[in-house]
C-alpha cells in the first residue's frame, strides 16, 4: 500500500528550529490573544470573560459536541438553531429562538467557510446580544478582506488542525478586561507534551522511513505511558468529544508557540486554496460537496465529500491510504435531533478529504482516485449522492 496521506499537516524536525519570524497576521498579531491548550478551554474562558455565566446562548445544532459541553460547564444555558444543508446558520430560526434570557449568539465557521457575519452582528446589536465566533476550523480564513474572528465580541481558535503543532488554542476578547476570577493559564504537563511532540515527529518520519520509525513511535508511546504512570501525570488528549474541566487552565507549551509563531500563514492559505480548488475541479462534477465554490479569502480546512454510506466510503478511502475523517457524526446529546433533519443528514454524510499544505501533486491525484472510488462504491449500494 502507498504511504499514508495524513489528515493533518506533518511536524518535521526543521520546524522546531529557531528562525526569523515573518510579519504576523490575524489573529497572531494580536497582543491580547490568550493561548490555551485546546480550543474548548477558550470556549469555557469566553463565557466567564463575557459575563455569560447563567445566561442563555443560542448555538448551531450542527457542532462537534465538545464546544457545547464547554459552554455548559462554564455555566451557560444553550438553545439550538437550525443549520441548512450547505452549513449556513438559519438566521430566521435564530431570531425565533431568542427569548428574554438570551444574551449571546455562538457562531461556528465550518471548515474555513464564513457564516454571514454582517447580518448576524446586525441582529445581535439590534437585540443587545453578544457574539462569539468559533473559528476552531477556520484559522487564517477571511470573508473577503474581513478576518473571521474579528467582528464578534469574542473569538475561539484552534491551531493543531491547520498548523503542525500537537496542541493549541486561543481566545480573543478584544474589548474586555481580564476576568479576575479566571486563573492564569499554566504550562501543560511535561511528559504529555513530550510524548505528543515525539510521536508527531516520528509519525512524519514514518512516512519516509516506514517500519523503523513506526517501531520507534510505539516504543516511545509505551515508555512515556510508563513514565506518566510513575509521575502520576495525566495525558491530555486532543480531538476528543470529552470536556476535561481539570485541564481548563492549561496553556500552550513553549515548543508549540515556537512552531506557531514561525509559521508562514500566507503560504498555508495559498497552498490549501490551491489544493481545494484542484480537488473541486476533479470532484465538483460529482456534486458531492456542500459548497459550490471557494469564496475569496477562505482558508479551507478540508474538502467535504457527501456520501450516502459513510462507513463504506471511509473503508474505501482508508484502504487506499487516505486518513479520511468521519466528520461530526455525533453532536451533543442535548440536541433535539428530530427538529434538525438537515443537520442529521450532514452528520450521516460528510467525510473529510485532506487538502492541507503538505500535500504534493501525486498525493492530490491519489486523493481524487480514492474519492471517486468511494463515490462509486457509495452509488453502487444505491446512494443518491445528494
Amino acid at each position: 500500500m502507498d504511504t499514508l496521506i495524513h489528515s493533518l499537516p506533518n511536524l518535521w524536525p526543521s520546524q522546531l528550529l529557531p528562525r526569523i519570524q515573518a510579519r504576523r497576521g490575524f489573529p497572531l498579531n494580536r497582543s491580547d490573544l490568550e493561548f490555551t491548550y485546546l480550543g474548548r478551554n477558550a470556549v469555557f474562558r469566553a463565557i466567564h470573560r463575557l459575563g455569560l455565566v447563567g445566561a442563555e446562548v443560542i448555538a448551531p445544532a450542527y457542532h462537534h459536541g465538545v464546544e457545547i459541553s464547554a459552554l455548559l460547564a462554564a455555566g451557560a444555558r444553550v438553545r439550538f438553531a437550525r443549520v441548512d444543508s450547505a452549513m449556513r446558520l438559519d438566521l430566521e430560526d435564530v431570531a425565533a429562538q431568542l427569548g428574554p434570557e438570551t444574551k449571546a449568539l455562538y457562531v461556528i465557521h465550518y471548515a474555513g467557510f464564513p457564516q454571514p457575519m454582517k447580518p448576524i452582528v446586525d441582529l445581535a446589536r439590534e437585540r443587545g446580544l453578544l457574539v462569539i465566533e468559533d473559528c476552531a476550523l477556520s484559522l487564517f480564513s477571511r470573508d473577503g478582506s474581513i478576518h473571521l474572528g474579528s467582528l464578534g465580541d469574542a473569538a475561539i481558535f484552534c491551531f493543531y488542525k491547520t498548523v503542525p503543532v500537537t496542541h493549541g488554542g486561543a481566545l480573543l476578547v478584544p474589548a474586555r478586561p481580564r476576568h479576575p476570577q479566571l486563573p492564569k493559564t499554566r504550562p501543560p504537563p511535561l511528559l504529555s507534551t513530550l510524548s505528543h511532540l515525539t510521536g508527531s515527529l516520528l509519525f512524519s518520519m514514518e512516512l519516509e522511513l516506514g517500519v523503523p520509525a513506526r517501531a520507534a513511535r510505539n516504543a516511545v508511546k509505551s515508555l512515556t505511558r510508563q513514565l506518566r504512570r510513575r509521575a502520576d501525570e495525566v495525558d491530555v488528549a486532543v480531538g476528543t468529544q470529552h470536556f476535561e474541566l481539570a485541564a481548563v487552565d492549561l496553556g500552550m507549551s513553549l515548543v508549540a508557540e515556537q512552531v506557531l509563531r514561525a509559521t508562514n500563514e500566507q503560504e498555508i492559505v495559498r497552498r490549501r486554496r490551491l489544493h481545494w480548488l484542484y480537488l473541486h475541479e476533479k470532484l465538483g462534477g460529482l456534486r458531492r460537496s456542500p459548497w459550490e465554490e471557494l469564496p475569496a479569502g477562505t482558508c479551507p480546512l478540508f474538502y467535504a465529500l457527501r456520501v450516502e454510506d459513510k462507513d463504506r466510503a471511509l473503508a474505501v478511502l482508508r484502504a487506499r491510504g487516505i486518513a479520511a475523517v468521519d466528520f461530526w457524526r455525533f453532536g451533543h446529546p442535548s440536541v433535539e435531533r428530530e427538529r434538525f433533519p438537515e443537520v442529521e443528514a450532514l452528520r450521516r454524510q460528510i467525510v473529510e478529504i485532506p487538502c492541507h499544505q503538505d500535500l504534493n501533486p501525486d498525493q492530490l491525484d491519489r486523493l481524487v482516485l480514492a474519492a471517486r472510488e468511494a463515490v462509486r462504491e457509495d452509488s453502487g449500494k444505491g446512494g443518491a449522492g445528494t
